[in-house]
């Protein structure tokens, strides 16, 4: 299944560059399995501006991120455990438990699925400007580190 969906992504930066990442990493926010960084890295890697990939990327990623919460608002604590292992869902509320928003700054920057945890600060809660405002720059870190391996990686292409 992961397969189908990277090759669904690789297709989608192909056929509409910056537009496909700007999609896939909405998508990934709250539901879609292949993490953005592997997408900028292709993308990059494929010749697409960098400072555009990030951009892009984390704009979608952070509007990805607010329908997340909204999904968890509305459907709360039932979709979280249809969507996500109930395992993986116990250490989200732990992290939540000990660091709140920092726990969504952590998720947003490392390879912890973001997704998790925009549909939890929902179901918890969570006031949205914090969340918005660790999410930003969280994102755009982690998405400029891998954009600029892709862009490192382009020479060797």
């Amino acid at each position: 299944m992961f397969e189908y969906f990277s090759e669904i992504a690789r297709d989608t930066i192909e056929s509409n560059g910056l537009l496909g990442i700007f999609v896939i990493a909405t998508l990934e926010s709250f539901i879609f399995p292949v993490p953005t960084a592997i997408i900028i890295t292709a993308g990059t890697a494929l010749n697409l501006d960098p400072v555009s990939v990030v951009i892009f990327a984390t704009t979608g990623s952070v509007i990805g991120a607010v329908i997340g919460y909204f999904i968890g608002i509305k459907g709360g604590r039932p979709v979280l455990i249809w969507l996500f292992d109930e395992k993986k869902i116990k250490r989200v509320d732990r992290l939540f438990e000990k660091y709140g928003v920092y726990a969504v700054g952590l998720a947003a920057f490392s390879p912890l699925p973001f997704k998790i945890f925009t549909i939890s600060a929902g179901v918890a809660r969570m006031n949205i400007l914090p969340f918005v405002l660790i999410s930003i720059p969280c994102r755009f870190l982690q998405f400029l580190l891998f954009a600029l391996f892709g862009n490192w990686l382009s020479g060797f292409l």
